[in-house]
């Protein structure tokens, strides 16, 4: 699939590679990629790695990389949110040759609107999911880590009273039955 704006070029390879549960145990992950090709134009992909990549070794073929979650699935919903700042990182990037003043990267580009980008992917990965809700019905309502601990503050706040009464009552009916306590 390929995305063309006015001043971007993007050529989006949108198949997302399989990461089995096997695979998540034992190290392997998903990275989200740029490859910045410059004059306007990226590769957008995504990619199965066992060990994380290094920055110094992509920008040397001009790749731009953020980890991504195993639970990562929807590639094109996410760049159309994330079309402001991959238009302002896209277009700010220029090929250059390496040289002995700059060895490791092929390409320079807004680093502001690389952060903008992985920004918003963390933001999207974070998002409520509809699909953990609805395996999440027929369980029933589960109680949200806040409320977990609102709803233990309340238990708390509910034996502490309980306690006190208690231990009041105690305290009366040890008074009524002993005549020389005031």
């Amino acid at each position: 699939m390929a995305a063309h704006t006015a001043s971007m070029d993007l050529q989006i390879d949108s198949q997302l590679p399989a990461l089995t549960q096997d695979q998540a145990l034992t190290g392997w992950r998903r990275e989200f990629c740029i490859e910045l090709l410059g004059a306007g134009q990226a590769r957008v992909f995504t990619r199965l790695v066992l060990t994380p990549s290094h920055k110094a070794a992509e920008l040397q073929n001009g790749v731009l990389f953020h980890r991504v979650g195993a639970a990562f699935g929807d590639l094109n919903s996410f760049l159309k949110l994330a079309a402001e700042p991959m238009r302002q990182l896209v277009e700010s990037a220029t090929r250059q040759q390496p040289r002995r003043d700059n060895l490791f990267a092929a390409v320079v580009y807004d680093n502001r609107a690389w952060e903008r980008v992985t920004d918003a992917l963390d933001q999207w990965q974070r998002r409520p999911h509809a699909s953990a809700r609805i395996v999440m019905a027929p369980q029933g309502l589960r109680a949200t880590p806040r409320q977990l601990s609102v709803l233990t503050r309340r238990s708390a706040h509910m034996q502490a009273a309980v306690a006190r009464e208690i231990s009041a009552r105690r305290e009366a009916a040890v008074l009524a039955g002993q005549p020389g306590h005031h």
